[in-house]
């Protein structure tokens, strides 16, 4: 499906900011009682809506609508903004990701929103409402980016082929990837989002998850050689990583393979 243009959203009022907290490994089940954006400068957490997932963490804002069934896992822990708000014509509206930015002008704005919702001074909801609608637009204008980079693929298909060959090695890391393809690190992450929905730390990390699911089917090797093959400094980290990806831990991975492969 494609993402709507949230810049052509009409907010009536904004019914609520806030900010918390949560423990790594929270769980809660809940309804979007107004729209809903999701701001995180840290942590990631995963809401299932149906049988879809999408992701706030700091490379993702996340949009719920107005009556939103949701299950909400906090995978990271890490401070969370979350601003609520009515719109006209909610009813055609679904959840959404849409990239933040690399410079933190979103995060910004939604903390600029938070202090004058909590202060409550003069004309705050208006100052409110401003921030919102810069924040929307903001976020419009990073999609319309990502649009007129896609074309720009060829200059960051060195790195991508680089990637998939040398995924084991531990040190693959943005810059000298960005300097690979001749360009800035802010420019070649721009584009690797426009192309693949994600930046270049998430792509190795999904890249390398893949091949260790590959193993545990295939090769038989233990945890700790899977996870030294695919790139990964220890075990331990392996084991968190591949579960906030696939959901459940190497091993249950391995055995439901087997049993049904």
């Amino acid at each position: 499906m494609k993402k709507f243009d949230i810049s052509n959203l009409i907010i009536t009022q904004i019914c609520d900011a806030y900010s918390y907290t949560l423990e790594e490994e929270t769980v809660t089940k809940s309804v979007c009682e107004h729209c809903v954006l999701i701001i995180k400068r840290r942590g990631a957490t995963k809401y299932t809506v149906g049988s879809k997932s999408f992701t706030a963490d700091a490379e993702r804002v996340l949009f719920l609508p107005a009556n939103c069934e949701y299950e909400m896992q906090i995978e990271e822990e890490g401070e969370c903004t979350v601003i609520e708000f009515d719109v006209i014509d909610a009813e055609a509206l679904y959840p959404c990701e849409f990239y933040s930015d690399s410079e933190g002008d979103i995060a910004a704005s939604a903390k600029n929103l938070l202090l004058y919702w909590k202060l409550q001074g003069p004309a705050y909801r208006s100052k409110c409402l401003s921030e919102l609608y810069d924040l929307i637009t903001q976020l419009s204008n990073i999609m319309s980016s990502a649009d007129s980079l896609v074309g720009k693929y060829p200059l960051i298909h060195r790195s991508v082929k680089y990637i998939e060959k040398n995924y084991h090695k531990i040190d693959l890391y943005t810059p000298a990837l960005a300097k690979m393809s001749g360009i800035g690190e802010t420019y070649y992450r721009s584009i690797f989002l426009a192309v693949f929905h994600m930046p270049p730390a998430r792509y190795i990390q999904k890249f390398r998850i893949d091949k260790a699911k590959e193993l545990l089917v295939s090769s038989g090797g233990s945890i700790e050689d899977i996870a030294v093959s695919t790139g990964f400094a220890n075990a331990s980290y392996f084991c968190k990583v591949f579960k906030s990806v696939v959901g459940i831990t190497p091993t249950e991975f391995a055995q439901k393979s087997r049993r049904f492969g």
